[in-house]
């Protein structure tokens, strides 16, 4: 289990800038991340010097301005944060939490197709053998 803290909803929103755009600047990030919105520069600045000191972010310096970067991985995050809902809201259930996301929010034909490329995936490497599969319990 990581120590780094879980992010919150607006660490999120900056972790997602980052893990698309890669290094950037508290000037990149908040025009990313608050362009619509009231949230103030120093805001922002204050957020990404707190997710530094939580060891979400790095910082180095360039030239006279800090470059943040993201300090832990997308899919691990990720995963991370998913694993905790299903445990807390879905009783450890993925299935339940899949279908509350499905009904939540309609999805198009492409993801759609996605969702059924993702299961016939599921169904070949998931599928009871006779034998156990290396590295499988």
């Amino acid at each position: 289990m990581s120590k780094t803290p879980a992010p919150t909803a607006a660490e999120l929103a900056i972790l997602r800038v980052l893990w698309r755009d890669g290094p950037s600047t508290v000037r990149d990030v908040h025009e990313a991340v608050y362009a619509e919105t009231d949230t103030g520069y120093t805001s922002a600045l204050k957020l990404m010097q707190n997710m530094l000191a939580k060891g979400l972010l790095t910082r180095t310096d360039d030239a006279r301005q800090h470059v943040y970067a993201a300090a832990v991985s997308e899919r691990p995050t990720l995963n991370r944060l998913v694993g905790g809902w299903i445990d807390t809201a879905f009783s450890g259930s993925s299935l339940a939490l899949a279908m509350q996301a499905l009904d939540a929010r309609p999805v198009d034909a492409d993801e759609l197709a996605q969702l059924k490329a993702m299961i016939a995936r599921l169904e070949v490497t998931d599928a009871p053998t006779s034998k156990p599969r290396k590295g499988r319990a």
